[in-house]
């Protein structure tokens, strides 16, 4: 649990009271490599801390498989609308490698807002910073080449090392024959799965 208080305090410091409360909401669940963690149709009521491992939201359109977000260690995952709307959503959730999830209740963490005023700001700037990286990438594909797009995941070199071209083409909106392109252009230290 250390690592998912550690995530909160880059948003907010927490007291003893609430990281009690916030824990009672939460349970560990661990996953295996292709694990479906929700998968579409589904309702969505839990939001996911990545203890160990890769995580990926993705949907299908016109029958392809589009990635829209990748999760690394150290990070949040979960359908957003879905939690919001408590409507089934399009969009399903999937392990790209064996982890640890820490799975907590949204049910029972919005309930915390009423009694714990520090976990209801806690969650509002963590939704004004995934908001911002929302339109960031939004930005990006409207704005940016492939090859710009490409350039800024290679700062996550995780996800350049680990994840597989397919999953990281549909992320830059691209085909695989123009990612292979892309890449060819780069250092062979620029390597992971096909």
């Amino acid at each position: 649990m250390q690592a998912l208080f550690d995530y909160f305090e880059q948003f907010k410091v927490l007291s003893e009271t609430e990281k009690q409360a916030i824990t009672a909401t939460c349970s560990i669940k661990r996953v295996e490599k292709q694990e479906m963690v929700e998968t579409s149709g589904s309702t969505s009521n839990t939001i996911y801390f990545l203890e160990k491992g890769i995580a990926r939201i993705y949907y299908y359109k016109d029958g392809k498989d589009i990635t829209e977000y990748f999760a690394l260690s150290g990070n949040l995952v979960a359908r957003v609308q879905s939690l919001f709307t408590q409507k089934p959503s399009p969009k399903a959730i999937q392990m790209l490698e064996a982890g640890e999830l820490i799975a907590i209740n949204a049910t029972q963490f919005f309930q915390l807002f009423d009694t714990y005023p520090g976990i209801e700001r806690l969650f509002r700037l963590m939704l004004e910073a995934s908001y911002l990286e929302s339109v960031e990438r939004i930005e990006s594909i409207q704005f940016h080449s492939a090859k710009e797009r490409y350039e800024t995941l290679l700062k996550e070199m995780e996800i350049i090392q680990k994840v597989p071209l397919k999953y990281i083409a549909s992320y830059l909106g691209i085909t695989q024959v123009s990612l292979s392109r892309i890449r060819a252009n780069y250092l062979p230290n620029d390597t992971q799965i096909s």
